[in-house]
């Protein structure tokens, strides 16, 4: 089950007595145990009816014994366990057939939930299953970088605003997989504009700080269509404004996109989706690497990763270097160029 619609079901006040939130990507489950925070107990109610344990400090055995109170003057309690990854009854028997015991038969009045972070949770005991047949077993995985402007795109909308596709990728590019970064920008930009307004590259520039013109993405595309012109504008823009594009920053995305650049010279699947996933990309951007393979050999790529790691070690100090940051992207994107 998607995480939106077990945040819709939690809103609408159905309630499963179990829930297991595990996996890499902590954002969904975060989101998922605050929605179950502010709906299971009413506010007059959460200190009868709301016990928040942790794994490092608790056991299976207080656990349970809280899931097994009735709530005082209400419909229902919550026992919520964060960082359930750390209890130690994951890896003992007789503790994990104290936990399916419960899950065979829970408490309708409670709401248990375990919120196991950054990290899958072992689905082969007897427990988990129990747990999983009667009631949530959510999955929360990181999301592939070649969806997240559609997410981008998915999460804008259930907000009411809209935003075109080339602006989902600017953002997705500029901020990366971190979701919670990302939902709070687009919280930043929702406060000033009415609903149903379109996030234009104008808007994210003005409340998020990025260039639609001058930015690493656009120096990579620069690069990749061999356009010595605008290459050397953003260059110049680079060196001008240290502090907002520091050569830290711009060689690692650069590596990262002559890398997914390598990888796509040697598939066998060139087709659009297929291409996004073995790149780990957005499919809106393989046509740029389409076009980029035309003008850069894989020996020539095999280069590049040879100046993109000469220009790191420079600007780290190595090598008794005392050329400037500036200088040194401008003589990298020479030799890429040339």
């Amino acid at each position: 089950m998607a995480h939106r619609q077990i945040i819709r079901d939690i809103l609408a006040g159905k309630f499963s007595p179990l829930y297991v939130l595990h996996g890499e990507e902590s954002f969904f489950i975060e989101e998922i145990s605050k929605a179950i925070v502010s709906t299971v107990v009413d506010t007059a109610s959460k200190d009868f009816n709301e016990s928040i344990l942790y794994g490092r400090d608790t056991d299976i055995a207080e656990i349970l014994a809280a899931s097994r109170r009735f709530p005082m003057m209400s419909e229902r309690q919550l026992v919520l366990v964060k960082e359930a990854q750390e209890l130690k009854c994951w890896k003992r028997k007789d503790e994990l057939e104290k936990l399916a015991a419960y899950a065979e038969s829970p408490l309708s009045s409670t709401v248990l939930v375990f919120c196991y972070m950054n990290k899958k949770i072992d689905g082969r005991s007897k427990a988990v299953k129990t747990l999983s047949k009667n009631g949530i077993l959510f999955l929360s995985e990181k999301l592939r970088e070649y969806k997240l402007p559609q997410w981008i795109n998915e999460y804008i909308s259930s907000v009411k605003l809209s935003i075109d596709p080339q602006s989902a990728q600017l953002i997705a590019e500029y901020l990366g997989n971190d979701l919670r970064k990302i939902t709070n920008e687009i919280t930043k930009i929702k406060i000033s504009l009415p609903e149903g307004s379109a996030i234009t590259s104008e808007v994210i520039e003005k409340h998020i700080g990025i260039s639609k013109d001058y930015n690493v993405f656009e120096l990579q595309r620069a690069l990749g269509n061999k356009d010595i012109e605008k290459s050397s504008r953003i260059v110049n823009h680079f060196e001008a404004n240290p502090k907002n594009n520091p050569l830290a920053m711009v060689i690692p995305v650069l590596s990262a996109y002559f890398s997914r650049l390598f990888v796509y010279h040697g598939l066998k699947d060139k087709s659009q989706n297929s291409a996004a996933r073995a790149m780990s990309c957005s499919p809106y951007a393989v046509r740029d690497y389409s076009a980029a393979a035309n003008v850069y050999s894989v020996s020539k790529v095999a280069r590049i990763f040879g100046y993109l790691r000469d220009a790191d070690r420079k600007s780290k100090g190595q090598g008794n270097a005392t050329i400037s940051d500036g200088m040194l992207l401008r003589e990298t994107v020479f030799k890429i160029l040339h």
